[in-house]
């Protein structure tokens, strides 16, 4: 009797063995074994195959896909029949199937108005030289115009401030260092003004 009970004993754990033994032996779910169908799929070979792979692989133990039949299944190129996570239908319609079409909603809307601002001519600054008389020309704001010999005129008197002179005259306005004077005539403001930048 205790000979049989022995005998019982040793097959439970020659079975056990064997099945810890085969457990430990299988292949992962995200192994190369195991996703070696999705590699072989993609018709690569060589240097392509082997990252092919290693992506697949990865992409396999991160969850993203799976390499044992799950959704989505694990693939690394477009047109290889597989749908995988990287892929859809507007990337990969091969594998992924068209994409459904979309719906738009028209809606009315009132013409814009359209604002033109008047078109001005800058008037001839005082600098340069000059076939009108140098008092007729515009300066800047505290600015006059004066002879300068030799048949130029020129703006004298102190600088004028970029906030002080209209659009036409924002090259000759002061900024602190650093800015300029740019105009702010812009539709559709339509500005007449300056201002640092």
């Amino acid at each position: 009797m205790a000979a049989h009970r022995m005998l019982i004993v040793f097959a439970v754990l020659a079975l056990g063995v064997g099945v810890l033994a085969s457990v430990a032996n299988a292949d992962p779910p995200c192994g190369s074994t195991a996703c070696g169908d999705e590699v072989a799929a993609s018709g690569l070979s060589g240097k392509s195959m082997r990252a092919c792979l290693r992506q697949v692989t990865s992409e396999c133990r991160e969850g993203l896909c799976s390499c044992t039949g799950g959704s989505p299944p694990c693939s690394c190129v477009c047109g290889d029949g597989l749908c995988g996570p990287a892929e859809d239908c507007s990337t990969c319609p091969a594998d992924c199937g068209p994409c459904p079409p979309t719906t738009t909603t028209t809606t009315a809307t009132t013409p814009a108005t359209h604002v033109f601002c008047p078109t001005t001519t800058a008037p001839l600054l005082c600098v340069g030289p000059y076939n009108v008389p140098c008092g007729d020309r515009p300066c800047p704001p505290g600015q006059t115009c004066a002879d300068a010999g030799a048949g130029m005129c020129r703006c004298v008197g102190p600088p004028a401030p970029c906030g002080t002179v209209n659009a036409s005259m924002c090259g000759q306005g002061v900024c602190p260092t650093g800015m300029q004077c740019v105009s702010l005539y812009e539709p559709p403001a339509c500005a007449d003004a300056c201002e640092c930048r």
